[in-house]
């Protein structure tokens, strides 16, 4: 039996794509561990918000593998049984999933490069920074001297374009501004280096986070030796 958890399903009009393909266009998501706090490749609200705002009655199906490359595999023959349109996967092994991307089902990778693959979306760096607990909680971290850097990883633009490719596939429209990498059409985006200077002028001039949200409560004294405001 498949251990597939079904964690979103959306069904709304929004203005802007209207009858993409047929009734009810469907975008299968497979994440490899919705539960793993660390995991910055994606984030699931904001993926399937932005969907939501740009087509006209798409459904959102998100499948988590819970870490398990056997029960990721089984979600894609899942995601294909039940007509998928197009899939968005975090792979929780890449090579593992040749055959969903070697059939005529559209696939977007999102932070690893499933073989076949029709689009990714990455790093440039090619690596998947990790991190314990959020980006407030790392960046507080900072504040309190506990650590000296983080690793900031642009997940919601990155999540947004995910969308917005699978949503063009839907309305087969182009989509310009990718980079070929060996052969598959790309958008790579920076990861940063995150340090107690750069705390504002990357992470709250980027809306990651407010300066409520880093100086509060028992960094509130911290911030203001730092000179954090």
């Amino acid at each position: 039996m498949l251990r597939a958890r079904l964690l979103t399903a959306a069904l709304v009009v929004a203005p802007l794509l209207s009858g993409c393909v047929g009734d009810e266009p469907t975008i299968a998501v497979l994440v490899a561990d919705g539960g793993d706090s660390s995991s910055r490749v994606v984030d699931l609200d904001r993926l399937t918000d932005r969907v939501e705002s740009t087509c006209d009655e798409c459904r959102v199906r998100v499948y988590d593998a819970e870490g398990d490359a056997a029960t990721q595999k089984s979600q894609a023959r899942q995601a294909e049984a039940a007509s998928a349109d197009v899939v968005v996967v975090v792979p929780v092994d890449p090579d593992d999933l040749d055959t969903l991307a070697g059939g005529d089902l559209p696939v977007i990778s999102l932070g690893e490069l499933v073989p076949g693959s029709d689009r990714f979306v990455g790093l440039e760096s090619g690596s998947l920074a990790r991190q314990t607990g959020s980006d407030v909680e790392a960046a507080r971290d900072i504040v309190r001297g506990e650590e000296k850097t983080m690793t900031y990883v642009p997940t919601g633009a990155m999540s947004d374009r995910a969308a917005d490719l699978a949503v063009a596939y839907l309305a087969d429209e182009p989509v310009e501004g990718g980079e070929d990498v060996d052969g598959v059409e790309s958008w790579l985006y920076s990861d940063r280096d995150v340090t107690v200077d750069t705390l504002t002028s990357v992470l709250v001039a980027e809306g990651i986070l407010t300066l409520d949200d880093l100086c509060s409560g028992d960094t509130r004294k911290q911030c203001a030796r730092l000179g954090l405001r």
